[in-house]
């Protein structure tokens, strides 16, 4: 897109948004951490007709916890922020003043760095649709937990609420929060985030907010458009949301399932069956993936069997919600192995790399149809489905399958996939050393 079609975009949304006085410029780390640089709007103003924004140092895509450099990272090196006007919206509560963009990474002549994953989630949608004549939709759903945050000795602690709760319920205490739930659903659709539905989970003070669909990328920026929305309407209320993955270990955790299509560009006498070839990739690379989408080492607990959270076997069923890929129409799969501490960029970069690699390969769909947990069955049951691929247990575990595999080496990215591995392990490496309670507060504040 060039400089004059982004140049367009902005002014017709500074014509319609006269009060901006300040531009935030946003950009997701590999942590899933939301960076941000803010400009008054005039010097915004300047930067757009010059069409060259800022530089970041490229070590921030290297920082674990406390700001500390991966280890064996470099600390040189930089690239440019260009702004996607295509994101702009208003933030809410701002009165009108805040803009907030989303932001790809180029270098000096404007092409695309190989570190950045919002650019390579687009360049293998385009894949998808160039070579293997396949579009995609994506939606993901956000489960939140709402929790009271006291400060003690110096260290923020948080609290659940909302104990006479339970999944798809309206309490007494459901409705005490009602305000501010309806609050959430209206600032959502200023920030362009149409919501599908929302309701009550199964945790204390949990609930759960369904994106509508759309293409890969833009469905990323509407995830983290809308967690933003969430965390920051929560907050005036005097609540924490938090989308950390197990804040109790006798509760449900919060899960990040992604809902993800695939059908055919035209007409086409075996799109179910490229479909299938679709998932069948997913299935094969799905450990790799959850290196991704499981990010944290509490994530692997929430995914126990028996808690509707994926299970412990690679396999799919209809309509089954104790397997990883729970199938909804032929061609449109519920992703559960996946949560809120996760970059969506990079979660759905592997899983379109993985159904791409199953699509060039026309690997059939195996591991089902399951309908029921896949460890409730007898071995030769198993076998009979084609389930045989035990999932991780542990983000090591699947940080060394990661490395290992090389078709998603080679489709997200070599630099991409060795600087993920790099700080994951710093980041588990400092976190690990942290008290448990610690640990949790910690996390609970950031995501």
């Amino acid at each position: 897109m060039g400089v004059e079609q982004h140049t367009s975009q902005w002014d017709n949304f500074v014509a319609k948004h006269g009060n901006v006085e300040f531009v935030w410029l946003q950009f997701m780390s590999y942590r899933s951490l939301v960076y941000t640089r803010m400009f008054p709007m005039d010097k915004f103003k300047a930067m757009v007709q010059m069409g060259k924004f800022i530089t970041i140092p490229e070590v921030a895509l290297l920082l674990g916890p406390g700001d500390v450099i991966a280890e064996g990272g470099l600390a040189s090196g930089k690239f440019w922020l260009r702004p996607d006007f295509e994101t702009v919206y208003c933030q809410p509560g701002s009165n009108g003043t805040r803009a907030v963009i989303m932001c790809d990474f180029v270098d000096d002549e404007g092409t695309a760095v190989s570190q950045c994953a919002r650019s390579r989630l687009r360049e293998l949608e385009e894949t998808l649709l160039s070579e293997l004549e396949c579009s995609a939709l994506v939606g993901f759903e956000i489960e939140v937990m709402f929790m009271r945050a006291e400060k003690s000795d110096g260290v923020m602690r948080f609290s659940m609420t909302n104990y006479e709760h339970s999944w798809s319920s309206m309490t007494a205490e459901d409705e005490s929060m009602l305000e501010m739930l309806e609050a959430i659903a209206r600032a959502l659709v200023t920030a362009d985030v149409p919501l599908e539905q929302f309701h009550a989970e199964a945790a204390p003070g949990q609930w759960e907010f369904v994106l509508p669909p759309a293409r890969p990328i833009q469905a990323a920026d509407m995830l983290i458009r809308a967690r933003e929305t969430i965390k920051r309407v929560a907050t005036s209320f005097g609540y924490h949301a938090t989308v950390y993955s197990r804040p109790s270990p006798v509760h449900p955790g919060n899960g990040g399932h992604v809902h993800l299509s695939v059908s055919s560009v035209g007409e086409s006498e075996n799109w179910v069956q490229k479909a299938e070839s679709f998932f069948a990739g997913i299935m094969s690379h799905m450990p790799a993936i959850m290196a991704f989408s499981l990010p944290h080492d509490i994530s692997y607990s929430r995914v126990a069997p028996g808690l509707w959270s994926g299970g412990e076997y690679a396999c799919w069923g209809w309509e089954n919600k104790e397997v990883p890929l729970r199938r909804i129409e032929e061609n449109h799969f519920e992703f559960k192995l996946a949560d809120g501490l996760a970059n969506p960029y990079l979660t759905l970069s592997a899983m379109i790399a993985a159904g791409i690699e199953g699509m060039r390969n026309h690997e059939p769909l195996q591991g089902g149809d399951c309908v029921a947990s896949a460890s409730e069955l007898s071995p030769a049951e198993r076998q009979a489905l084609g389930i045989n691929t035990i999932l991780p247990k542990s983000l090591d575990e699947s940080l060394n399958i990661l490395e290992r595999d090389i078709a998603l080496r080679k489709l997200c990215g070599p630099v991409i996939i060795s600087t993920y591995v790099l700080v994951k392990r710093t980041e588990a490496k400092i976190l690990r050393q942290m008290p448990v309670d610690d640990r949790r507060s910690w996390l609970i504040a950031r995501y």
